[in-house]
């Protein structure tokens, strides 16, 4: 090698692959920081003694756009992949009075690639901690039983029942 890409010997692909996984362990960091953060909340969100309700849906279904209806809160909602990345909370007084955290999710796709798992699962911890969950359909999409298959094989995986009437609505 020529001695000037990271050390005596290091080849270019050594050096790239060296890189590579230095960005790696910095984004597992990250994600480990978010999701410290997000425990942080939680836990604090425990404490007081309002329901937690999540909005899930698949891509598009209109999860935001709901979210906002019922909050006033101006969240993106744009009919692209991955518009919500981040899950938003809002604490919403229902019409007979009660306080409730109300949750806007990241939209559930199929065959969602391997790598991109880990950085949703820390989002999609927020569904799991729910004391309720709001399964938000476009029936309108042909595709619309497919898309629910598919949330609700998500929401298995994460160890939530979608068959549980009394979660899962």
């Amino acid at each position: 090698g020529a001695g000037f890409l990271g050390g005596p010997g290091e080849t270019q692909i050594e050096s790239d692959r060296r890189q590579l996984q230095e960005k790696i362990i910095k984004l597992k960091h990250e994600l480990e920081t978010v999701r410290r953060t997000r425990d942080l909340h939680r836990a604090k969100r425990k404490k007081v003694p309002f329901p937690v309700v999540a909005i899930v849906g698949y891509t598009n279904a209109g999860k935001s756009t709901l979210f906002n209806k019922l909050t006033g809160a101006g969240v993106l909602a744009e009919d692209m992949l991955f518009a919500t990345l981040d899950p938003t909370l809002r604490r919403v007084r229902l019409p007979h009075g009660t306080p409730i955290i109300l949750s806007d999710t990241v939209g559930f796709i199929s065959d969602l690639p391997t790598h991109l798992v880990a950085a949703f699962r820390a989002t999609l911890e927020e569904v799991v901690e729910a004391d309720l969950v709001i399964h938000l359909r476009d029936i309108s999409d042909p595709d619309t039983a497919a898309q629910a298959a598919d949330v609700e094989r998500i929401l298995a995986d994460l160890g939530v029942d979608a068959s549980d009437a009394k979660r899962v609505i």
